[in-house]
């Protein structure tokens, strides 16, 4: 397959999600309390598995250098501690918390549909033999960490929308410092995310080297992208209703 690094990430930029009209939303500044209440509990439980499915990459790499680049990113996103900020699943359950979501809750997230089908893929393509790890690598580890920043148009990015526009205070918004979200511009990605979808790309070069595996690994990814969205969709059908106020931390308190 010609360019077969290049192919996965037009895919990955084609439909990134600034496509989706959930993310669109809530950039423009639109997202109600319901909305974020709803993101934050439907999105837990793939974010809860992201560092099991990367260990499960983990155990098949014989390259002590790639197999090392991936222990440190489970590092991080366990401890937080090359970034000096906490946990990064903790981080995502404080941005809950600042918009209302419980422990509770997030303990009894529920699972929809269209949420069990991600979280299937994902555990199927890394942790399994069903599959060639490097679906594994090019469908959940590239897709997450080689995602285009969510920025729109005019540089408004996750971060500064959380900050400015929803008011939340700095440990609501802190885990979209470190996920495609910086406030620096339509480029801006956290050095670590560029770090880590480098690792990515190596592995695929390094292990993903047949026509069969690249084919295997394209239609992963194309899956992967198609579940997603139907993920995304979800959300926004069940937990919005544009006549319901914009959310703001704090209002009526």
């Amino acid at each position: 397959m010609t360019d077969f690094i290049s192919v996965l990430d037009r895919m990955i930029a084609d439909r990134k999600k600034m496509t989706s009209p959930l993310y669109q939303t809530i950039l423009a500044g639109k997202a109600t309390e319901r909305l974020l209440q709803g993101f934050v509990q439907h999105r837990w439980p793939i974010k809860s598995l992201w560092t099991r499915n990367i260990l499960g990459i983990a155990s098949n790499i014989d390259d002590y250098r790639i197999r090392r680049l991936l222990v440190e990113n489970i590092y991080e996103e366990e401890t937080g501690a090359l970034s000096n900020s906490g946990r990064h699943l903790n981080t995502f359950a404080d941005f809950g918390a600042a918009v209302g979501v419980t422990a509770e809750q997030l303990e009894n997230a529920p699972i929809e549909p269209e949420t069990a089908a991600v979280v299937t893929h994902n555990v199927r393509v890394c942790n399994s033999r069903e599959s060639h790890f490097t679906s594994g690598v090019a469908s959940v580890l590239l897709l997450m960490e080689g995602q285009p920043p969510i920025v729109d148009g005019a540089g408004v990015s996750m971060l500064s929308v959380m900050r400015d526009i929803y008011e939340l205070p700095e440990k609501g918004y802190e885990f979209f410092v470190h996920h495609a979200s910086a406030d620096e511009g339509a480029d801006a990605v956290s050095e670590l995310e560029d770090e880590h979808a480098e690792a990515a790309r190596d592995l695929l070069r390094r292990y993903c080297t047949t026509d069969l595996l690249k084919a295997q690994a394209v239609d992963a990814l194309g899956k992967a992208l198609e579940l997603r969205h139907r993920h995304f969709d979800m959300i926004l059908a069940t937990s919005y209703d544009s006549a319901e106020p914009v959310f703001r931390h704090g209002a009526g308190q």
